[in-house]
């Protein structure tokens, strides 16, 4: 009996020790300490740079910018020597700690370039049109006035009265026609009566000495619902100035285009003088038409170019200056009277009848 409660005794008290081993904690190996990852700036580094390196894409690099706000004032510029920290579970990527730096450009590409953002600069679709197809555009050239006998041209139909109805008859001794007004005119003689024929209205200029009469263009009219007998009626299809009762009616002198076809530079071209600028504006401006003393006698034709040259005045010792290039017009309608032009170019500000002029350019 007495051996029996031993043998129980002694297998509680090993129980007991064996609960009391299970609650004392198993020891834990020993942690190294936690140290967060830093890099120090080199020459040419940038945030962009850094987030490839570290993160493995250029576009993370507002991460490491949030955890160094401390240090980078502005995102765009980082410095050497500063010290940043990186983002938790990153390391530099071996190849990258053995590789030396890159120089330093200073013009390299970075995610704050604009030129990553902004598409590249093309060339206007029109510009190129124009540049390829014509060097004369139609409707300058339709607009141009030009150098006649004096009266104008022989034969010329007339403006006569609006084709629309007045509730209350205007006052006024002229009134102005508004474009797709419908008019009465008296045709030119020998002229297509057909619906859709198209004609130019203009009025009389001033008479150039030795040369004619200038024809300034005021519009285009097309006949529509004509009556085929007594005036014509048309509509305004365009105005380049103002269309009024008693203006003139001639054909229309259409440009025949030449594609592909630019002036070239020659020397010695044909002299010419500047004979009158339409509006006699006080400066005159790019786009300005003017007639020159050119004729078709001189061989000359629509597209080609003439320098005009302005007088520099006489030195202190009286001697004269070299004369400048002042403006460079192309000429449109060219008559046995004259030559119109529209300015491309102005150089000088002094653009005044009388002033001399040479071709330099010239068509094929």
């Amino acid at each position: 009996m007495a051996r029996i409660r031993a043998t129980l005794l002694a297998s509680a008290l090993l129980g007991t020790a064996l609960t009391l081993q299970a609650q004392v904690p198993a020891q834990q190996p020993a942690q190294p300490a936690a140290t967060s990852a830093t890099h120090t700036v080199a020459r040419g580094e940038t945030l962009w740079s850094l987030a490839k390196q570290y993160l493995g894409d250029a576009y993370l690099w507002p991460e490491i910018y949030r955890l160094n706000t401390a240090v980078i004032e502005d995102p765009h510029w980082i410095y050497p020597g500063e010290v940043l920290k990186l983002p938790g579970g990153v390391a530099p990527a071996a190849d990258a700690q053995a590789a030396p730096a890159a120089p330093y450009d200073p013009n390299a590409s970075t995610v704050f370039d604009r030129r990553r953002t902004q598409p590249p600069r093309r060339t206007r679709q029109s510009a190129e049109l124009l540049k390829s197809r014509f060097a004369v555009r139609a409707g300058e050239y339709l607009a141009a006035p030009f150098v006649w006998s004096v009266g104008g041209p022989g034969g010329a139909g007339r403006v006569l009265k609006t084709a629309v109805s007045q509730i209350i008859e205007p006052t006024l001794e002229q009134r102005i026609y508004q474009s797709q007004e419908a008019i009465y005119i008296r045709l030119p003689l020998g002229a297509a009566r057909v619906n859709g024929e198209r004609f130019m209205t203009y009025e009389l200029g001033p008479v150039l000495e030795g040369q004619g009469q200038v024809v300034i263009v005021t519009g285009i009219i097309e006949l529509q619902a004509d009556p085929t007998a007594g005036d014509g009626r048309a509509v305004i299809l365009q105005r380049f100035r103002q269309v009024l009762e008693g203006q003139g009616v001639v054909a229309i002198d259409s440009l025949l285009p030449r594609l592909d076809q630019h002036p070239s530079l020659v020397e010695f071209g044909a002299p010419t003088k500047l004979a009158w600028v339409l509006d006699t504006p006080v400066l005159v401006q790019l786009g300005q038409y003017v007639i020159l003393t050119l004729t078709s006698r001189d061989g000359v034709v629509p597209g080609d170019q003439v320098t005009l040259v302005a007088g520099m005045g006489a030195g202190e010792q009286g001697e004269q200056h070299v004369p400048e290039a002042a403006a460079v017009v192309q000429l449109l309608r060219v008559t046995p009277f004259g030559a119109s032009a529209i300015v491309l170019n102005r150089s000088q500000a002094a653009i005044t009848t009388g002033m001399n002029g040479r071709v330099t350019a010239k068509m094929p």
